[in-house]
């Protein structure tokens, strides 16, 4: 079996070859390293460009008194990207990226609202990495304990499992042209 960073480093490298020309939501205030030319206010094309400083979840875990799976620390913290659109099992997803530092901290901040509404609701902890095309509230998470890939209801427990691994699920996935506008 793959090791996760290989299978990103080739679902990357696959997704760039698929489509030559990628476009991200563009926030002026990030030094982002993925940005190319911008198209309007609100996009940009982007080229993944590998984090020379992986994401650190070192304060979020001491603040949640947590550790978090590898496969997240690792799929968060291995590229700087726009948000991927992928096929899995003939449905649309979206891999959530992270473009710049300052969208990592945005991320991590969104991951301990997550994270504190798990624990208030009594449910195991997941982490969201992508979305449900069809369906924004449908999301794409790991559980936390076993890094099981799985699809929860906003506010649910995991209902469906996808694959025992985040190696295993995305190599099932391939890069899917969305077209050439955000949507």
């Amino acid at each position: 079996m793959q090791n996760l960073e290989s299978v990103l480093d080739n679902l990357i490298a696959s997704y760039v070859e698929k489509l030559p020309v990628r476009y991200t939501e563009y926030v002026s205030e990030w030094d982002s390293p993925i940005y190319g030319t911008v198209i309007d206010d609100d996009t940009v094309e982007w080229t993944p460009v590998k984090q020379a400083s992986p994401l650190s979840f070192e304060d979020l875990e001491k603040a949640l008194e947590t550790t978090f799976h590898d496969s997240i620390k690792t799929v968060f913290g291995r590229w700087f990207a726009g948000d991927l659109s992928l096929e899995y099992d003939g449905h649309p997803v979206t891999l959530l990226q992270v473009q710049s530092p300052e969208d990592g901290e945005r991320l991590l901040a969104n991951l301990t609202g997550h994270i504190l509404m798990k624990r208030r609701l009594k449910q195991p902890e997941t982490v969201f990495i992508g979305l449900g095309v069809e369906n924004d509230d449908l999301l794409v998470s790991i559980d936390n304990s076993t890094g099981q890939v799985g699809l929860e209801w906003v506010g649910k427990e995991q209902h469906e499992c996808l694959a025992d691994s985040l190696e295993d699920w995305l190599i099932k996935c391939q890069p899917k042209d969305s077209s050439s506008a955000i949507e």
